[in-house]
């Protein structure tokens, strides 16, 4: 059942505001792989692959690919500026390696592909670890395949608790906070394209098997995490990858979604909504009983912020802003809806205007 909750009015103050600002980091560091300054197989800053690869294996396998493959990580044209980057899956002994990218750090400690102890994971104490205060919705991020068509890879960020979380190990634990995970098929035509997941949470403690990782499926989460694990893979499954298949990832983004599911007007629901922002007309006969119809608005997000000024006799327009943690971050602008009030003899009616200024 969708839970929400309904605001008429709600007091944001500066110095709430002013305390989120100081402590929040709420976007991805080096989303488009522009700063990176090293080399074309060194990993871009912000990001990690198997040249910081930690476990008794992590020798096995470099950046650069090693005798016999591609390079496991590479500096490519970007979607959208100067860089992107390209992750290959390589072999290993033989056996099939899935390129990685990851925020954190990858571990390597079998010689087995799918052996539970190969993860990407959050290594606090050396440094491999992306603080994290923000409550997106969902991420964002372009990318492109060369590979065979038809295959999937994978994309996953976890927010998560302050501990060393293990992608794939510690999916479904009461330490995962929310994580969108995202299985995304190679459409076979080469081109760039753009991948949506939602943040959610799970509903009950679940234990990953190698066969099948759970898929969290709760959109009312709200506790605030510590930290952020991302991690891309050229494959959905382990040890099944082609030497050189290839992902390319570009301007990865996370979404705070400060749209209103619904205005209403003493009452009643303002028909057509504007989800982006908009302003729309009231016309009413509330002059003659002293008082203008209180307005009421939801956000579609349960973790945005809803305020509401009412209007008055003297200042007959209602101004409903919405607020997520990327506005408190000094980030991003809010989002505003308006409702104007107009003298009418005629029963309330709304209607959606172009605009109705400040």
């Amino acid at each position: 059942m969708k839970v929400m909750k309904r605001f008429c009015f709600l007091l944001i103050t500066d110095a709430v505001i002013g305390l989120f600002s100081l402590r929040a980091q709420v976007q991805v560091l080096n989303p488009g792989f522009e700063n990176w300054p090293g080399e074309v197989t060194s990993s871009p800053p912000g990001w990690h692959s198997f040249d910081e690869a930690a476990g008794v294996f992590s020798r096995t396998v470099s950046n650069k690919g090693g005798v016999g493959n591609p390079a496991a990580l590479e500096r490519v044209a970007g979607h959208t500026g100067k860089n992107a980057v390209v992750i290959r899956c390589t072999k290993i002994l033989g056996v099939p390696a899935n390129g990685a990218l990851t925020s954190g750090r990858v571990y390597m400690g079998a010689m087995s592909a799918s052996s539970p102890k190969n993860y990407c994971y959050t290594d606090r104490a050396n440094g491999y670890a992306y603080k994290f205060t923000g409550r997106p919705d969902s991420i964002r991020f372009w990318a492109k395949f060369d590979m065979m068509g038809g295959v999937y890879a994978t994309a996953k960020a976890h927010l998560h608790t302050d501990c060393d979380f293990r992608d794939f190990v510690d999916i479904g634990q009461a330490s995962d906070i929310a994580s969108a995970i995202l299985y995304f098929k190679n459409p076979g035509d080469g081109r760039w394209h753009q991948y949506k997941q939602a943040f959610k949470a799970y509903d009950k403690i679940y234990k990953a098997t190698a066969a099948q990782a759970p898929i969290p499926t709760l959109n009312t989460w709200t506790r605030r995490p510590s930290y952020l694990l991302f991690c891309f893979s050229t494959n959905r499954y382990v040890m099944s990858g082609t030497k050189g298949d290839a992902l390319h990832i570009d301007d990865i983004q996370l979404v705070y979604n400060k749209k209103l599911s619904y205005i209403q007007v003493d009452g009643r629901m303002l028909d057509e909504c504007g989800h982006d922002g908009g302003s729309y007309v009231c016309w009413v006969d509330a002059w003659r009983e002293g008082a203008l119809p209180v307005v009421c608005a939801e956000a579609e997000s349960p973790r945005a912020v809803v305020q509401v000024r009412q209007a008055t006799l003297e200042n007959p327009v209602a101004v409903i802003t919405v607020f997520h943690d990327d506005v408190f971050a000094g980030q991003a602008a809010p989002r505003r809806y308006r409702v104007r009030f107009v003298p009418s003899i005629a029963p309330l009616a709304i209607g959606a205007v172009a605009d109705i200024g400040e």
